[in-house]
């Protein structure tokens, strides 16, 4: 993947569930155990958005070995446009509000076939950006089955785009964590695997632990059916690439916090903020 044009300084991430819950004409005016979550994630990109006047969406495609067709790690082309339809509404989104493609953005050297839909990822990205009335969001979408090295190769290419200029990026992280961490989870009912490796995960956003997201075992979490790793991973690896310079140990100080994190519907989601 060349990423040619946007070369700015890291700013801040913030991190959000992949949930179509979190759009409220999805779940109804009864469904008040979204609430907290969907009030969380609005509060937590509306907070950040003023730190970064350019924001990367990274998420994961909704298939492995879908997220161009042709079996590519990561793409950076999507459709600019999408609709929440396949979950029950059509409730239209866009990751840029002219629609056309995002000013600074990366040349996408790796093309989407247009005719593949938004992936969930980038629609819960462009909702998002339309709550908090931001601009154009550049997206980044990886193979879910990608390992832990191709994430961290990703991650420092977005990092490399970063260096030459000192406009402030942002980026935004959509990924859930383990899915059988309640008696209702779409896992089948509570499991302790997923509930310890919620608690590292939980830990590890928590504290701006960039060695522990990086330390997610593939295959440990494709068992607990968490669908965020790669975009913590490679969040986690651009962070810390962008942050060589300042670190000569590659590890940039960071404020962490976290909004929230629980498990409404048996999926672990997690909604949190580091600044730098």
């Amino acid at each position: 993947m060349a990423w040619t044009s946007v070369e700015q300084v890291f700013a801040c991430a913030v991190f959000v569930p992949s949930a179509p819950l979190l759009v409220p004409e999805l779940t109804g005016p009864d469904a008040d155990e979204a609430d907290a979550v969907r009030d969380a994630t609005r509060h937590a990109f509306a907070a950040a958005a003023p730190a970064a006047t350019t924001w990367v969406a990274i998420g994961a495609a909704d298939r492995p070995g879908s997220s161009d067709g042709a079996g590519r790690t990561c793409v950076t082309d999507v459709p600019t446009s999408g609709t929440f339809a396949r979950f029950g509404v059509d409730v239209g989104v866009s990751l840029d509000p002219s629609r056309g493609a995002p000013a600074g953005a990366p040349a996408p050297a790796e093309p989407m076939p247009l005719s593949e839909p938004m992936p969930l990822s980038m629609l819960i990205a462009a909702w998002l950006r339309e709550q908090a009335g931001v601009g154009a969001l550049t997206p980044v979408v990886i193979d879910p089955e990608a390992s832990t090295a191709e994430c961290a190769r990703i991650g420092g290419e977005i990092a490399a785009a970063l260096d030459s200029r000192a406009e402030p990026i942002g980026l935004l992280v959509v990924g859930d964590g383990a899915f059988a961490l309640t008696q209702k989870s779409p896992g089948g009912g509570t499991r302790e695997e997923s509930v310890r490796l919620q608690h590292r995960i939980e830990a590890a956003i928590a504290a701006g632990d960039l060695d522990a997201l990086a330390a997610l075992d593939p295959d440990e979490c494709a068992a607990e059916g968490v669908g965020g790793r790669v975009a913590w991973q490679t969040a986690a690896a651009a962070v810390r690439a962008s942050a060589r310079t300042d670190d000569p140990a590659g590890a940039p100080a960071l404020t962490a916090s976290v909004e929230y994190a629980d498990a409404p519907f048996g999926v672990g989601y997690v909604v949190a903020r580091w600044e730098r």
